[in-house]
């Protein structure tokens, strides 16, 4: 409950980072929260194949923790500049959020925002 707390707060300071439209942002922040709440570098999070990242959650998360990845990826995307990196963020978190919603048989208007905006933001 408590890492959950925490991954909340962090979410949201990214969020306010975004919602403020700070462009000096800083990329440790995102990497330490990798580093923080998931044990692993961003780097190698970015490098990983769906099929890859799909063990990764079922091996190394517990449930609760798949959809806040989900998050941070999109977080992470909609800091970033339109590119090949933020495409793969979004497809990554696409991935997670729906991967969650039929893993836990449950989905939230939230998530449904979520998708809309990464459906925006992926290219055609």
């Amino acid at each position: 409950m408590q890492w959950q707390n925490e991954m909340a707060k962090y979410l949201r300071l990214l969020t306010d980072k975004y919602d403020a439209f700070d462009n000096d942002w800083d990329l440790t922040l995102l990497e330490e929260g990798y580093r923080e709440f998931f044990h692993q570098q961003r780097s190698w999070m970015l490098g990983l194949s769906n099929e890859a990242l799909q063990k990764y959650v079922e091996t190394e998360l517990e449930e609760e923790q798949i959809r806040p990845l989900a998050l941070l990826f999109l977080r992470d995307a909609v800091l970033l500049e339109e590119g090949e990196e933020q495409q793969n963020l979004l497809k990554k978190s696409k991935f997670l959020l729906e991967y969650v919603s039929i893993k836990l048989g449950s989905f939230s208007f939230e998530d449904y925002g979520n998708l809309s905006l990464i459906d925006s933001k992926l290219k055609k």
